[in-house]
């Protein structure tokens, strides 16, 4: 072969593996960012960039922002605060569970706001299941607006390809309440469970309905409340088929967005399809997760107009049945905390609070006693040791919170 022809041929290898590393690196980045998102020198990095490295759709920020107001006079947190026959010191507390930013509302208003690990009032940050709360609002809102007739429908009237499927005989209710019934095994300690086996699936950028479709039956729906997030992105996806060619992310910024004036842009990861990730991939600030609670406190008015109807926020946080409610030896449900529409209660409600919770510790309190709003965003690496009594001690940290309010 000539000296020619096998410049030719170097080249022409040369351009198509550059090519092909072109094509892989972002798969390969993403993968690389699944693998170490909990990494204690990378993980406040990782939850901050996620839009960096996964599709996702844009959230665009209101036309007509609405700035949260600020107090005249700031708040001191509680030195100490008392957790299962445990005392802890605030700060350390805060600082062990890599508090990247905490702002505290009191009747409309902002009395606290920290930030720290890079993290300021413009930066999103995976919030992961804190989106679920996101989520089921939007269910609400679908039902209002006519687009589903009700959260007792099955869910295979919106979404057919679930025909016989684990969730063929599952309503959106159920979804909403964790109790549909399939069969999905969640653990987050490290341990290998199905969702570890759907994180590659979405990783690797395939559609979340395929993996749906896998999903079988357990136990009857409507019985049992068995943690599965599974449940919150089927909800999602009824919606996303409801409101016809909009997506979920332009239904959150027409319905939610817009008028709550949000003054920063929010992302929304999402599947190969297009779909997104309604159980846990929302990137939003501090702020946004503050005006959310606001909306919720205020039972789902802004401004004087009703943004969300009050009867949907009445229903989705107050527990109705047995395998709901909150107890530590409650045989028909996984978790101790009571649950209803995708919103967590204290085991001991103080207030008539409730909370949005995720992964690594993000928080959305809520107290409509106090008229208060606590919005937490960590990057806590040790959260999957004891998830449960992370979350126990952050709501002893917020009830005493609250206790101390006018």
């Amino acid at each position: 072969m000539s000296l020619f022809k096998i410049s030719i041929v170097t080249i022409v290898l040369v351009t198509a593996l550059m090519g092909l590393g072109i094509y892989f690196y972002p798969l390969a980045e993403k993968l690389y960012t699944l693998v170490t998102l909990g990494d204690p020198d990378k993980i406040a990095a990782n939850l901050q960039g996620m839009e960096k490295v996964a599709d996702h759709y844009v959230i665009a920020k209101s036309s007509a922002p609405y700035p949260l107001p600020k107090a005249e006079q700031g708040f001191v947190l509680p030195g100490r605060f008392e957790s299962l026959g445990r005392k802890f010191d605030t700060k350390v507390f805060l600082a062990n569970s890599q508090s990247m930013g905490m702002l505290i509302l009191h009747k409309g208003q902002i009395i606290y706001e920290k930030y720290e690990h890079g993290l300021t009032e413009s930066t999103t940050s995976l919030v992961f299941s804190v989106s679920k709360s996101f989520t089921s609002a939007l269910v609400g809102l679908a039902i209002a607006d006519g687009y589903i007739d009700s959260e007792h429908d099955p869910v295979v009237k919106y979404l057919p390809d679930l025909k016989g499927a684990g969730y063929e005989k599952a309503t959106i209710a159920d979804c909403l309440e964790m109790s549909s019934g399939v069969k999905f095994l969640e653990r987050h300690d490290g341990s290998e469970t199905d969702m570890d086996r759907f994180k590659r699936h979405f990783a690797l950028g395939r559609p979340i309905m395929d993996f749906l479709k896998t999903i079988g039956p357990d136990k009857k729906p409507g019985t049992y409340n068995g943690y599965n997030s599974l449940d919150a992105q089927v909800a999602g996806m009824v919606v996303d088929a409801a409101i016809g060619e909009r997506t979920l992310s332009e239904y959150l910024q027409e319905k939610i967005w817009q008028p709550l004036g949000m003054e920063h842009d929010a992302q929304w990861l999402k599947d190969g399809i297009e779909v997104e990730l309604s159980l846990g991939g929302l990137n939003v600030t501090l702020r946004h997760m503050a005006k959310f609670g606001l909306l919720f406190l205020q039972e789902g008015k802004w401004n004087g107009k009703q943004i969300i109807p009050a009867a949907w926020i009445e229903e989705s946080t107050n527990p109705d049945a047995p395998h709901l409610m909150p107890g530590r030896d409650n045989p028909l449900s996984s978790k101790i905390w009571g649950y209803k529409y995708l919103w967590w209660i204290p085991l001991t409600r103080f207030g008539g609070d409730y909370l949005a919770s995720g992964l690594h510790d993000q928080y959305i309190y809520i107290n409509p006693e106090k008229s208060l709003v606590i919005a937490k965003i960590s990057s806590n690496y040790r959260y999957t040791e004891d998830p449960e009594n992370w979350k126990e001690h952050h709501i002893g940290l917020f009830q005493t919170i609250a206790r101390s309010m006018d």
